[in-house]
């Protein structure tokens, strides 16, 4: 899953959550709440923000992760995914939402595992999440 969600899809990511960005992708998110309901992570938002496949393609150019988003996202652990979801939905739904920086990697063993923190940068707090997932050299 690390290498699925690595590369363009990453980029994209946090191109729209970025500081310049932020302000609009929270406005997305609450339209989106408006007509879909309480976000969860792993539902349709992100593929609301990143609507295209070729934009989820990975660092080998295969946009498979696009159409297993649902899955792959689904096969988090539940207490990750709603830690996830937790930082993401209070943030875009505050007054005032700061940029977040987004990691998708690898876990040196078959585990998912989320880092959260926060962090300053040019005079900005950022949250960062980086997102660890099962190392591929380990799973069969």
């Amino acid at each position: 899953m690390a290498f699925t969600y690595g590369g363009k899809f990453e980029k994209h990511i946090n191109e729209l959550y970025c500081l310049e960005n932020i302000a609009d992708t929270a406005l997305k998110f609450k339209e989106f709440e408006s007509k879909n309901g309480t976000y969860s992570f792993g539902d349709n938002f992100t593929k609301t923000l990143v609507p295209r496949p070729e934009d989820w393609a990975d660092n080998s150019g295969s946009t498979g992760g696009y159409t297993t988003w649902e899955k792959n996202s689904g096969g988090m652990p539940e207490s990750i995914r709603k830690q996830i979801t937790e930082i993401i939905s209070a943030n875009l739904r505050s007054d005032h939402p700061l940029p977040l920086v987004l990691k998708v990697g690898e876990s040196v063993d078959a585990s998912h595992e989320l880092i959260v923190k926060a962090f300053a940068h040019g005079g900005q707090i950022y949250i960062g999440l980086h997102i660890l997932c099962p190392n591929s050299a380990l799973t069969y």
